[in-house]
């Protein structure tokens, strides 16, 4: 969560050291960046309450629209969000701004070249691309984790994936690398692996050369379709994507009275939240499509 409207980041530049002499100066030389715009979000939910449901109406009926329109509201962020993630072009902003994507080639912005990293990779083009076309396997999930190590990320990383798709991925022959979380109501044998997480992951999947990938699944991401990307935990300002909090209503959403109230001060009252969201790290997430070339997927 952050409160700037805009990302500004640095591009790959050849800058360095040069030999020292003892009269000349050596070339001025500065850090390059580029940016984009946070895409702005404003959705409404209007209830039904008017002044005859309210001066007839029962505290369980109250109670189910209140928690129907919060339910709404969380799936809104999620659905909203994971759009975000997975949608590989860019998104206009106003008459000429753009929200990007994580890096596509130079295709939303041919001048973004990722900062260059010698220590882990040759220097990086501006045909740079963070998305890519794989079936479940070790190997491919080595690839694609290896887009992220090379622009020094390091382990834990973290695999969302579809939950239709959780058997191709917990089949060892496919993934060698597949540990599952334990659980403390079985008894396990001594030869058996087993990964220490929280319940909101799944499994681990260690990769032989850069560390464990901790797994997620969400029903929201269709078949074929995953994401791996580093996080720094909540609210840490690394993280891949930001949120701005509307400048009105801040965070969540909002209960606004509605038109025509007889009596009850709420009758047809709506509920409005208001967002700003943006990629912010375009070379912190890779996305994937496995059996063919990737597409923008339709999140549920």
């Amino acid at each position: 969560v952050g409160d700037e409207m805009t990302f500004e980041y640095a591009t790959g530049v050849s800058n360095g050291f040069e030999d020292h002499t003892e009269y000349g100066q050596p070339d001025t030389k500065r850090g390059a960046t580029t940016g984009h715009m946070a895409e702005p979000v404003h959705k409404d939910r209007k209830l039904g309450w008017t002044y005859d449901f309210l001066r007839k109406s029962r505290r369980s009926q109250i109670d189910s629209d209140i928690a129907s329109a919060m339910q709404d509201l969380s799936n809104m962020w999620q659905k909203t969000i994971l759009q975000r993630l997975f949608k590989s072009t860019y998104t206009g902003v106003g008459s000429a701004g753009k929200s990007m994507p994580v890096a596509d080639g130079g295709t939303a912005d041919s001048t973004y070249v990722p900062r260059n990293n010698p220590a882990r990779a040759a220097e990086f083009a501006n045909t740079h691309t963070h998305l890519l076309q794989g079936t479940w396997s070790q190997a491919n999930l080595e690839t694609a984790v290896k887009h992220l190590w090379e622009h020094g990320y390091d382990a834990p990383y973290d695999l969302l994936v579809a939950q239709a798709d959780l058997a191709n991925w917990s089949n060892t022959t496919n993934l060698t690398g597949w540990i599952k979380r334990a659980d403390g109501m079985i008894r396990y044998g001594t030869q058996t692996d087993l990964a220490n997480l929280d319940d909101g992951y799944i499994a681990v999947i260690e990769t032989s050369t850069y560390g464990p990938v901790r797994v997620r699944a969400s029903a929201r991401i269709p078949t074929t379709f995953w994401a791996v990307y580093k996080s720094y935990g909540a609210l840490d300002s690394r993280n891949l994507m930001r949120v701005v909090p509307s400048p009105t209503y801040g965070l969540g959403a909002v209960l606004l009275s509605g038109d025509h109230i007889r009596h009850y001060p709420l009758e047809n009252a709506i509920l409005t939240a208001e967002f700003y969201l943006g990629i912010q790290d375009r070379v912190g997430a890779v996305l994937n499509k496995s059996g063919g070339v990737y597409s923008v997927p339709t999140i549920v």
